[in-house]
C-alpha cells in the first residue's frame, strides 16, 4: 500500500474511531482500521479486566468467536511483555506464546505485532496485529502505523470510559435528585397528616369551651378525655416519625449511641401494646396477644428498643387493616432474646423480603399503597443491630401475613 494512501487510511481511521463516544462502537473501530492497515489476518484490542486477571480481548476483526472469548493474557504476563507506551513486541507465536497456547494453535496464528495502550503511565490493553503466514514481517510501516493507531486508541478509549463515568454520575444524580423529591414530598406528608386531626381536635374544644362559657352549656368530660387522647396520640406519632429520622440521621453519620442501663423488657412490651390497645379501640377491628413472662430483666438502650417495638406493633397494624389478631411475644431462646410480631395482614411478596429493612425503602404492590417513609424497619433493624443482634422478615406472599423476628443477646 503506497505511503500517501496509509496516511489517508490513518486520517480516516482515526475520525471514524471518534465518530462515536461509545466504548464498544470505539473499539470495533480501532479493530477493523488496524487490520485493514496493517493488511493483516486478525486484529484485537485488549483491555484490563480485573476479574479475568489480566487482559482479554475486547474487540476483533477476523479472530473466532472461540479464541476472542477464551483467549487471556495474565496481568504479570502482560507486564512483562509491555514494558512501555512507546515500545512495541513481535512474537514468533509458535515458540513465545502469549496466552492459551492451544487456541493460538487452532486459531493458526503464526507471528503477532503488540503495542501497549496506556493511560497515566499505566497499562490499560494492547493493540495487537496478527498474521498466520510464516513468511508475512512486520516492517518498520507496519510498527510505525501500530503505534500512531495505539495512541490513538489509548486516548479514545480514556475518552470514552470518561464519557461513560460522566453519564452514570449524571443518571446517578439525577435519580438522587428524584429520590430527595419523593422523600420531601413523603416526610411532608407524613408530617402533615397527624397535624389535621390535631387542628381538628383543638378547634372542637375550643367551640365547646366557648359554648359553656357564652351559654352555659355543661361539658362532656368523657368526650373531652377521648378527644384529648386523639391529640395525644397524634403528638405521640409526630414524634415517632421525628425521631425516627434523627435516628437514621444518625445511622448515616456514625453517630447513634446507646445508653444501656436494666429495665424490664416485658414491661415495655406489654406498655407498647397497650398503647396500640387504646389507639385502636374505636375503630374495633384489631385483637392483641402477648405472650411473655411477667418480668424479663434486659440491658440495653430502653428508649431505643422501646423506638423498635413501636415501629414493629405499629407495621403490624398498619399493614392488616382489616384487623385480626396482632401476637407479640418475648422469650429467652437458649440464650439468646426473641421478640415477634405477627399478623394477618397483606404480607410480603418473596421479592421484597430481602429489599426491606433499608433506608426509605418501601414496599412494592398493596403495600405500596399504604403511608409511609419507609424507615420504620430501618430504624427497628439499626437499634436491633447496634444491640448485637439482628432483625428478619418473614411471609407467604400476598395476603398471608408478616411475622417480624428480633433476636438480641441475653
Amino acid at each position: 500500500m503506497a505511503t500517501e494512501q496509509r496516511l489517508r487510511l490513518i486520517h480516516e481511521a482515526i475520525f471514524d474511531m471518534y465518530r462515536s463516544v461509545k466504548l464498544a462502537d470505539r473499539l470495533g473501530s480501532i479493530a477493523r482500521s488496524t487490520r485493514e492497515l496493517e493488511s493483516a489476518d486478525a486484529s484485537a484490542v485488549m483491555l484490563t479486566d480485573e476479574e479475568a486477571g489480566g487482559l482479554v480481548v475486547s474487540a476483533n476483526d477476523g479472530l473466532s468467536d472461540a479464541y476472542a472469548s477464551r483467549q487471556r493474557i495474565p496481568t504479570a504476563t502482560a507486564l512483562k511483555i509491555y514494558q512501555g507506551p512507546d515500545k512495541h513486541v513481535i512474537l514468533d507465536l509458535r515458540s513465545a506464546a502469549a496466552g492459551d497456547q492451544r487456541l493460538i494453535r487452532a486459531e493458526g496464528l503464526v507471528r503477532v505485532l503488540a503495542v501497549p495502550l496506556a493511560f497515566a503511565g499505566e497499562l490499560i490493553g494492547a493493540l495487537n496485529v496478527y498474521t498466520k503466514d510464516p513468511a508475512r514481517e512486520f516492517d518498520a510501516d507496519d510498527i510505525e502505523i501500530a503505534h500512531i493507531l495505539a495512541s490513538a486508541a489509548a486516548i479514545g478509549i480514556t475518552n470514552a470510559r470518561l464519557y461513560a463515568d460522566a453519564i452514570r454520575q449524571q443518571e446517578m444524580l439525577a435519580e438522587t435528585e428524584k429520590e430527595r423529591q419523593q422523600f420531601l414530598s413523603i416526610v411532608s406528608h407524613e408530617l402533615r397528616t397527624p397535624l389535621t386531626p390535631l387542628k381538628a381536635m383543638a378547634q372542637l374544644l375550643r367551640s365547646r369551651v366557648r359554648r359553656h362559657r357564652a351559654e352555659g352549656a355543661p361539658l362532656d368530660l368523657d368526650s373531652l378525655d377521648r378527644n384529648l387522647a386523639t391529640i395525644e396520640r397524634q403528638v405521640d406519632r409526630m414524634n415517632g416519625l421525628v425521631n425516627d429520622l434523627l435516628s437514621v440521621s444518625r445511622a448515616e453519620r456514625g453517630a447513634l449511641q446507646l445508653e444501656r442501663a436494666p429495665f424490664d423488657l416485658a414491661g415495655l412490651l406489654r406498655d407498647v401494646v397497650s398503647r396500640y390497645q387504646a389507639a385502636t379501640a374505636e375503630e374495633g377491628r384489631h385483637r392483641f396477644a402477648v405472650n411473655a413472662p411477667d418480668r424479663f430483666a434486659a440491658n440495653g438502650d430502653q428508649s431505643r428498643i422501646e423506638q423498635l417495638l413501636m415501629n414493629l406493633v405499629g407495621n403490624a397494624v398498619k399493614y392488616s387493616p382489616y384487623g385480626g389478631e396482632i401476637s407479640v411475644s418475648l422469650a429467652d431462646n437458649g440464650g439468646t432474646v426473641e421478640i415477634a410480631t405477627a399478623d394477618h395482614g397483606i404480607g410480603i411478596p418473596e421479592e421484597d423480603l430481602g429489599r426491606l429493612g433499608h433506608p426509605f425503602v418501601r414496599g412494592s404492590g398493596r403495600a405500596a399503597t399504604f403511608a409511609g417513609m419507609g424507615v420504620g424497619l430501618y430504624v427497628a433493624r439499626l437499634v436491633a443491630e447496634g444491640h448485637g443482634g439482628q432483625l428478619a422478615l418473614e411471609s407467604d406472599g400476598d395476603e398471608k401475613g408478616t411475622i417480624v423476628r428480633v433476636t438480641l443477646p441475653p
